[in-house]
């Protein structure tokens, strides 16, 4: 599936967004903090700013000593074109931050959705928790599996649980057991691969196999039992004239 990309945003927006520093400021329309113990409240049209980011949310609490954050009730976050929306974030130390509940992120017209997203800095892997998750592309082609992981450092994305895909622009439905797609690190994406019962089927053209390779939405590669459903295109009027002439 062609530019299937997962939204890298969350590590920009979390990980720097969340961090206290100098630069760190927390407003709303009732604030308490703490000297001694640096735990900060906000109530009331919560803004949260660092780094030329900002979220927005009801209820937030934070403290800059040991890094740790909640924020809830209509939470936003933007940085750098990202934006990510959910029913709270949590940041449980410096490595490890979560958007939770309808969690949803967008970036360059690509949609991200699932009830958990999590982002662990220092290995720079992003995955899906607790339900359903489902990438949208921006020519409208959908990606849905009970899990999707990304790793950055890798390059790959992995889909697992009840993968299916779905592209109207290419007349093109897939389904599989796990799906993996790797990303060029100078490019937008080279393959995708079904395993376990993969399905792809395409202008009426229907292949099965074990584990299929798709490049550009097209079947390049099958292994494993493999099965096709063909339909062959039917003669145009014109062609028959000439042979009948």
């Amino acid at each position: 599936m062609k530019k299937f990309v997962l939204i890298l945003g969350l590590m920009a927006i979390l990980s720097n967004i969340c961090y206290a520093s100098n630069e760190f400021s927390m407003s709303g329309d009732e604030l308490d903090y703490d000297m001694e113990s640096s735990l900060g409240i906000a109530r009331g049209n919560v803004i949260l700013k660092h780094d030329g980011g900002i979220v927005t949310g009801d209820y937030a609490q934070f403290n800059n000593k040991e890094y740790k954050g909640y924020m809830s009730g209509n939470v936003v976050a933007e940085k750098d074109g990202y934006r990510i929306t959910s029913d709270a974030m949590t940041l449980y130390d410096k490595d490890h931050v979560s958007a939770n509940g309808n969690a949803v992120i967008k970036h360059e017209g690509r949609v991200l959705r699932a009830p958990i997203i999590d982002y662990f800095k220092n290995r720079q892997f992003l995955e899906t928790n607790n339900g359903r998750a489902v990438l949208v592309d921006v020519d409208g082609s959908i990606l849905q599996a009970d899990k999707i992981n990304y790793d950055h450092i890798a390059g790959v994305a992995n889909a697992d649980g009840n993968v299916k895909i779905q592209s109207d622009i290419r007349n093109l439905t897939a389904s599989a057991d796990k799906a993996i797609y790797r990303i060029n690190s100078n490019s937008i994406g080279n393959y995708l691969e079904l395993i376990g019962n993969a399905i792809a089927t395409q202008d009426g053209n229907t292949v099965r196999g074990n584990r299929l390779k798709l490049n550009n939405a097209r079947v390049a590669q099958m292994d494993g039992g493999v099965s096709i459903d063909f339909i062959p295109k039917a003669k145009n009027l014109s062609d028959n004239k000439k042979q009948i002439s």
